[in-house]
């Protein structure tokens, strides 16, 4: 969907930027295939046995692919005391699609130890970088 897709020449600007206390990474490209995700470049996280985000700096090789750059924000976080405070999915389960703070959508994945990435869409994703420092606050990181 062209539409969706960051335009050439136009520099990014993350909906995260001017909040302070998370480590964003909007700017990753971020690209939803439909159908066989298999050898592809980038990373993969599975979304259903038919769909992945494929996330990466270039765009994938495949026959239904969707640009989602721009429609998603992306942000690392640390503890999993923090994340059992904004979600209700398993975190052993993951990546998978779920609930954040009492209703937002979001795809969460485990980068390792204690350290997860959260997928937003990008309309929300100042109010939801915004109230995961304050509750990053409240338990004195």
């Amino acid at each position: 969907m062209r539409f969706m897709s960051h335009p050439e020449g136009v520099e990014f600007a993350s909906p995260l930027r001017h909040v302070d206390g998370i480590d964003d990474v909007s700017h990753l490209g971020k690209w939803e295939i439909r159908g066989d995700a298999h050898g592809l470049d980038g990373e993969v996280i599975r979304i259903s046995p038919d769909r992945a985000l494929v996330v990466g700096d270039r765009r994938p090789d495949a026959p239904r692919v969707y640009d989602m750059t721009a429609a998603l924000a992306a942000f690392e976080v640390e503890g999993e005391d923090l994340m059992r405070r904004l979600t209700e999915l398993d975190l052993d389960e993951l990546p998978a699609i779920g609930s954040i703070l009492r209703g937002t959508p979001a795809l969460i994945e485990r980068r390792g130890g204690e350290r997860f990435r959260l997928y937003v869409p990008q309309e929300l994703g100042h109010y939801v970088a915004e109230t995961v420092v304050d509750l990053a606050k409240g338990l004195g990181r």
